[in-house]
């Protein structure tokens, strides 16, 4: 029969062994056998294994076909069958497979709640207030219970029993709001596994407002830090063990970093910064203090009342302890800079407690990049120390002044000349803000390199040399190929191309698709590059890091977001703003190339109105768009003389290009010259020799006297038992 045990036995192990075949757990999605297995739990609640099993196929088909079951699953009835569920488990779940079945529920919830849209059910069947009663310490749940709120959020949507079929087994509501005891959690592996997906399933769903709700009216927050704060220990936490605290620990740190974003004014009226620093303070935990370290990174990016009562703790004298501390790992040391940017941007009272707790000097020290002496990323670190000077000095004269005094200015160009490009971007928009104060300024032109010997100047020149080969918009005699366009010139493609040109034009032309591909190769390796270290890590800084590597949302195409991109790193602004600070007459001599570049320099924001000027005239012309007679006039006269002005600096260019190819011909000549005239001395010499040969004695020719050259190795000294004459 049908409904016999045997026969559900034998379909649902058939069924489970399916769903561990990706093509078949969709048809089982497709089929809608999910509700048959809904059904199945139900009917057997707290009772027969088969339950176990129709969890497993759940579970299953969840990981193989996670979009088409986590939308079947997103429906209000199977949500509040999963209510009642967690109902029965959580207040009459004695056994030890009870609690195997209630982990599996949890895992399922998990699942379940990373559908954006599913997570406004938990709060509306009531599943929500459920869990949270369970999720809270003992004291919390006794005051709920008592006030009545407890009742209140489960009975938001009613308690009607799904599908209409009366629960097998199933809790009332008066035994989750207080009628009837709930089980316990202790200290066994079931237990502390339940916390952990209990919290995290929790943490995820007050990402919607009304989950959100729910949760501060529960005191969800001020639960997870109880089990954070080491001064006041609550009674069922006093006979674990230290392994047992620190887990918890971790698993609490982790739910309070999702729901800091979520809730960050209930983080705050629950002390939570307070907590999260003593703890910082008092563990001797590494994992505890990274996870410490992550939380308090995203804390302070809330808004500035975090950074205002931390300051007031002394976090920044508790982070430059340990930021010095050498025997911290590595990782460690970058979130405590990461945490001191997001504590001193923007904030003076902060900026000026990392002054008087000699920040700057400890933040000096480490402004280095040697990657070749450690096995960690010295890449992110050296971001994140970046950042931490462009947040916590820069902008700061007291502290800009006792920085330059410290020889950072010159730390910071060191860098510059060896960093990666990623690394360079970063240096060149602190810089351009640190040069701000005139004494930055000064310092800047006075500075060489200890490897190169070359200054300030050239290295910027390099790097907008790169910039512009990027997007090609130099031709390889380093003339400008596009006079509207002499920063950012159209993609030209290969079947539209023109090869029919000549001179100096016709090499402009035939290398452009060249340098083009070069740019774009180069462009998708630094996006690519910089996606995956960005996926790899969190440590992205709170301040100006975090806006200098902010991308694209994860929904953009690929191409818009690969512009954008590209429009992000350019730095050829920051570097006009450089040597405008610094003057353009630079005190190193610079050389033809260098020159060239040194020109467009000088034009940059000329060129960037000019080609705003010119796309601002192509679409009003490609949306018919016709300006009145007055407008029309100003835009053409602007893009006139703007165009002149592009033409000069192109002038100035081509002679500069001229005159290096003549050098290179002068140089060159000089070189066939030397191969010639030392070609005739050959020749001469040989001649002299062939004259000086006696062919009678058939002998070796004899240079004359006034030809032979001494032997460098001197005359050679006689043989044994010979008398020397």
């Amino acid at each position: 029969a049908e409904d016999s045990p045997e026969a559900i036995v034998i379909t649902l192990g058939a069924i489970r062994d399916m769903s561990l075949y990706r093509p078949l757990a969709r048809q089982i999605t497709n089929s809608g056998l999910i509700s048959n297995l809904i059904h199945i739990i139900r009917m057997n609640l707290l009772g027969s294994d088969v339950l176990l099993v129709a969890a497993e196929v759940l579970w299953n088909v969840l990981e193989l076909d996670w979009d088409g079951a986590a939308k079947a699953l997103g429906q209000e009835e199977v949500i509040e069958s999963f209510r009642d569920f967690m109902d029965a488990v959580l207040s009459r779940g004695y056994r030890f497979k009870d609690k195997i079945f209630r982990n599996d529920m949890m895992v399922l919830l998990m699942y379940i709640s990373k559908r954006t849209e599913n997570r406004p059910l938990f709060a509306e069947t009531g599943l929500m207030a459920l869990l949270l009663s369970h999720a809270v310490t003992e004291s919390q749940r006794k005051a709920l219970r008592q006030s009545g709120e407890l009742q209140t959020l489960l009975q938001g949507t009613g308690r009607s029993t799904a599908g209409g079929l009366p629960p097998r087994g199933g809790a009332t509501s008066s035994q989750a709001d207080g009628g009837a005891p709930s089980v316990v959690l202790t200290t066994s592996q079931e237990d502390m596994e339940f916390r952990s997906l209990l919290w995290g399933t929790l943490a995820r769903c007050c990402s919607s407002e009304d989950c959100a709700k729910v949760a501060i009216r529960c005191g969800f927050v001020p639960s997870l830090l109880s089990f954070l704060d080491s001064q006041d220990v609550l009674p069922e936490q006093r006979q674990w063990s230290q392994e047992q605290r620190r887990k918890v620990q971790l698993e609490a740190l982790s739910a309070l970093f999702q729901l800091v974003e979520c809730v960050p004014e209930a983080f705050i009226e629950a002390q939570g910064n307070a907590v999260v620093l003593r703890l910082l303070m008092t563990t001797h935990s590494r994992e505890v203090q990274k996870k410490c370290l992550y939380l308090l990174q995203v804390a302070v990016r809330m808004g500035p009342r975090f950074a205002e009562e931390l300051g007031q703790l002394d976090a920044v004298g508790v982070l430059i302890e340990l930021f010095t501390d050498t025997d911290n790992i590595m990782s460690s040391r970058q979130l405590c800079a990461s945490v001191l940017a997001g504590l001193c941007n923007g904030n003076p009272d902060n900026c000026r407690e990392f002054r008087k707790k000699d920040g700057i000097e400890a933040l000096r020290q480490e402004v280095s990049y040697r990657p070749d002496e450690t096995t960690d990323n010295h890449l992110f670190y050296t971001l994140c120390v970046v950042d931490c000077v462009w947040c916590a000095v820069v902008g700061t004269r007291k502290n800009e002044m006792r920085f330059l005094d410290a020889g950072g200015l010159f730390a910071l160009l060191d860098v510059l000349e060896v960093a990666p490009l990623l690394l360079k971007r970063q240096i060149i928009g602190c810089l351009a803000d640190l040069m701000q104060y005139r004494k930055a300024a000064k310092l800047f032109v006075q500075w060489n390199s200890q490897v190169t010997m070359k200054g300030a100047v050239k290295i910027l020149l390099e790097l907008w040399h790169s910039e512009q080969e990027a997007v090609g918009s130099t031709a390889p005699d380093g003339v400008i190929r596009d006079l509207e366009r002499p920063l950012n010139p159209q993609k030209t493609e290969p079947d539209g191309a023109s090869f029919d040109g000549s001179g100096d034009g016709r090499s402009t032309d035939s290398s452009m698709r060249a340098s083009v591909a070069s740019g774009k190769l180069r462009h998708a390796r630094s996006f690519a590059d910089t996606a995956a270290r960005q996926s790899k890590t969190a440590t992205s800084s709170p301040g100006k890091l975090a806006a200098t590597l902010d991308g694209g949302n994860a929904t953009a195409s690929a191409s818009s977001l690969k512009g954008e991109v590209t429009e992000r790193q350019d730095c050829r602004a920051k570097i006009y703003v450089l040597l405008n600070r610094v003057g353009f007459e630079s005190q190193e001599v610079l050389g033809i190339a260098e020159r060239q570049q040194m020109e467009l320099v000088k034009l940059y924001p000329d060129a960037v109105q000019l080609e705003t000027w010119v796309e601002v005239s192509k679409r009003l012309e490609a949306r018919g768009v016709k300006p009145i007679s007055a407008d029309q006039k100003w835009m053409e006269d602007s893009i006139a003389e703007r165009t002149e002005q592009a033409s000069a600096v192109q002038s100035a260019q081509q002679k500069l290009a001229d005159e290096r190819r003549n050098e290179d011909q002068t140089n060159l000549n000089r070189f066939y010259n030397d191969i010639r005239v030392r070609a005739q001395l050959r020749r001469a010499v040989s001649a002299t020799r062939s004259n000086a040969t006696t062919p009678a004695d058939g002998g070796y020719p004899v240079l004359p006297q006034t030809l032979q050259v001494a032997d460098p190795l001197g005359p050679v000294p006689p043989s044994s038992g010979e008398d020397s004459p």
